[in-house]
């Protein structure tokens, strides 16, 4: 019934119905509004993506799946469980299999769902860590820095989850928290090649697939997932890395001479960055130049610290500007990111490591 006032309309009709013996047959659709869900989250693994990751198989000819799970699969299928589940009974074409699982098909339109939405991605192998000590104290005026925000948008569900509910799914997530203690250190691999081991502290829980979140998790209003993005753009990314260079590096004072910046043990003192913070230009690097269109960023070294760890070995800790690429950074990416750690040394450099160490 097409009416500008509907339930009267209605009414009416049914009126009508009556008198005239006919049978009325009504189909009654209820869905709930969608509702917002923010957290922060780490990632403690290198091959656990931020999103089901899937690349083409030249020789099946189908897709095949990269990593072990996802920041998404880690989170969301709990949060729906301490929502009381999602209903499938407004979706496009659900087809109910002998177990009683739902399944939509192929190309239909899903309604009940929970998005995931996050302030920028790493990639996949790189991991999501909370900051070291001396990057906390040496943060100005002792701003927040937290693993990587993000919202769950959550459509249909059949409940809104209380403060408990929501504590529960946090531990879900995050399994039981390991009691030891670790202290961070560089250790070698069987190839020889360093590698930074951290403690337990630089990340939320003891997933296996290294996923956790922060507690507690909140309801929040739509305006925080609407914002995400466009804060993105305001934040400082703290990043740690291990680089290997052709130049032989004889001391810590040599290497904090040509890159200009602060050293290791002093880097807790805001007022020593030496010649940061470094405004730099990046082209758009080649490994993302066929989904990006070319241009020329201007962006920010905020900080950068710096340690030898061998002749040839160095570990960096720097602060960046949102949307810095901070591998090309420190390969220079063919000379298409300028200056970068690479005409700095003046030499080859490899990133072999890299971790997104908290967001500010």
């Amino acid at each position: 019934v097409e009416c500008k006032d509907s339930s009267l309309a209605l009414a009416s009709w049914l009126q009508e119905s009556k008198l005239h013996q006919i049978q009325p047959c009504v189909h009654l659709g209820v869905w709930r509004r969608p509702f917002y869900i923010k957290g922060t989250y780490t990632k403690s693994r290198r091959d656990v993506a931020q999103t089901p990751f899937f690349v083409s198989d030249s020789k099946s000819g189908g897709l095949v799946r990269k990593g072990c799970s996802s920041v998404e699969e880690e989170i969301c299928p709990h949060l729906a469980s301490c929502c009381g589940g999602i209903s499938n009974q407004n979706n496009e074409n659900v087809l109910v299999t002998p177990d009683g699982d739902a399944v939509v098909e192929e190309g239909s339109i899903v309604y009940g769902c929970c998005k995931f939405h996050a302030s920028g991605r790493e990639d996949i192998d790189v991991r999501m860590l909370l900051p070291p000590p001396s990057i906390v104290k040496s943060s100005p005026n002792n701003k927040n820095i937290t693993g990587r925000p993000f919202v769950c948008e959550v459509f249909d569900a059949f409940r809104l989850p209380t403060a408990a509910q929501l504590e529960v799914a946090v531990k879900a997530i995050n399994h039981s928290t390991s009691g030891d203690e670790r202290k961070e250190k560089i250790v070698h691999d069987v190839n020889g090649w360093p590698q930074s081991l951290v403690g337990y502290d630089r990340f939320h829980g003891s997933n296996p697939n290294g996923v956790g979140v922060s507690s507690p998790l909140e309801l929040t209003s739509s305006s925080s997932f609407s914002g995400l993005q466009a804060e993105t753009e305001e934040k400082v990314k703290h990043y740690g890395c291990i680089c290997w260079t052709n130049v032989v590096v004889r001391s810590d004072v040599e290497l904090v001479e040509k890159l200009g910046c602060s050293s290791w043990d002093e880097e807790e003192k805001s007022n020593d960055c030496g010649n940061f913070p470094l405004e730099i230009k990046q082209d758009t690097p080649l490994r993302v130049l066929h989904r990006r269109s070319s241009d020329t960023r201007t962006r920010q070294i905020v900080s950068l610290s710096a340690r030898r760890i061998s002749d040839h070995w160095l570990q960096l800790r720097l602060a960046t500007s949102a949307g810095t690429y901070v591998k090309e950074f420190c390969h220079g990416d063919c000379g298409r990111t300028k200056p970068s750690i690479s005409s700095l040394l003046g030499g080859r450099v490899d990133i072999t490591e890299l971790d997104c160490q908290g967001i500010e």
